[in-house]
């Protein structure tokens, strides 16, 4: 029974002088990892995504987003809203042109992921309905006349590409 006491007192001995408890160390707290985010996730966490962020909250799309299914987002960045006509997103936001707000929101995603990776040249339909063309040259991604400038970053409901430009339907 000696001999089980003093194995144990030993071990926990070299427990706590091993790790440097005895020494006072300072506990440091365990970073919490950070949770998967969806698509709605990583565009809300992008501020340079803030004014995508808040076209889809103003569209109402954002619980076509929450649906089961994989999507490709491609979000334009604030200077690419900040480049738009002056008074387009003022005008936009206005409550009779939700709809049309959507449609342009729509036009930016895409049903299924899709990796830069798996991109040559394809006119793909959007969840709006209208095609826009994907383009791959010169190992640049473009998306109609705008260029991916972050591409396929992680979702856990599919795969975010910054654009550089605010896409029109019909126009692309």
């Amino acid at each position: 029974m000696k001999t089980t006491a003093k194995t144990i007192t030993s071990f926990a001995a070299a427990l706590i002088f091993g790790t440097g408890l005895a020494q006072n160390d300072p506990v440091r707290p365990v970073a919490p990892k950070e949770q998967p985010k969806d698509v709605l996730g990583v565009i809300a966490a992008k501020p340079e995504l803030s004014l995508f962020a808040d076209a889809i909250k103003a569209s109402g799309v954002e619980d076509s987003l929450r649906r089961n299914g994989r999507f490709t987002v491609l979000a334009p960045t604030n200077d690419a809203f900040r480049a738009l006509p002056e008074g387009t997103m003022t005008e936009l936001s206005k409550p009779e042109n939700r709809a049309l707000l959507a449609g342009i929101i729509q036009y930016h995603i895409l049903r299924g992921e899709m990796k830069t990776g798996d991109i040559s040249t394809e006119d793909v339909p959007t969840l709006q309905g209208s095609r826009v063309v994907l383009k791959k040259s010169d190992g640049i991604v473009w998306v109609g006349r705008g260029e991916v400038l972050d591409a396929d970053i992680e979702a856990t409901n599919g795969v975010v590409h910054v654009i550089n430009m605010v896409l029109e339907p019909d126009t692309e």
